[in-house]
């Protein structure tokens, strides 16, 4: 999995969808590589979560920015908002997933000397507010955890896409974190309890 695939995975799996970004300003000493903004709104007619048959409608806003770090490896920061419904087609039910101010940003990519990095990323805000459609909240995660991921980036340390993490663990969470503390499993016992 490449490193930029690993950062929206985290996002993924702390929202419980699709990574969310809208970008903020960048350090002076970064070199500013990209710079994207979409407003995206679509349904997914066929689609799944936890197993359930859902259709699926998404409205986020994904804003990023790319830079380099003056150690020659790109960093990544975005934020955003993004409300996503799953309605399961055979009995009618919906349940909610929303987040706000959701944003990430890279903050250190240290060269292991080995041909791995160690990248340090905070991910903070409101990755995950599950509710059902009255706007009841079934479960919610908010606040700052600061991910650390080592990759292997394959001799090509601008080259993201052939990026491999090899090994992942949490450094501190601040805030209210329950479906991160159950490891992502509670995640799934409410949006299945909503929608069956």
């Amino acid at each position: 999995m490449t490193r930029h695939g690993k950062v929206r995975l985290v996002l993924v799996a702390v929202a419980g969808v699709c990574g969310v970004l809208i970008a903020a300003a960048q350090p002076a000493s970064a070199q500013l590589v990209e710079r994207s903004h979409q407003h995206i709104v679509l349904t997914i007619p066929d689609d799944e979560v936890c197993g359930i048959p859902v259709v699926t409608t998404v409205d986020f806003i994904d804003n990023e920015l790319e830079w380099l770090a003056r150690s020659g490896f790109p960093l990544f920061q975005g934020t955003g908002n993004a409300t996503v419904t799953w309605t399961n087609p055979d009995n009618g039910r919906s349940m909610v997933n929303q987040f706000r101010g959701l944003n990430f940003k890279d903050l250190t990519a240290t060269d292991n000397g080995d041909g791995t990095l160690t990248l340090r990323t905070a991910v903070a805000g409101m990755p995950e507010r599950i509710s059902m459609p009255d706007g009841t909240v079934v479960t919610m995660d908010v606040g700052r955890v600061v991910f650390v991921n080592v990759i292997d980036y394959n001799g090509t340390p601008t080259n993201v896409d052939d990026d491999e993490t090899i090994a992942s663990d949490i450094e501190s969470v601040s805030g209210p974190h329950p479906d991160l503390e159950s490891d992502f499993e509670l995640f799934c016992s409410v949006v299945s309890a909503g929608l069956t």
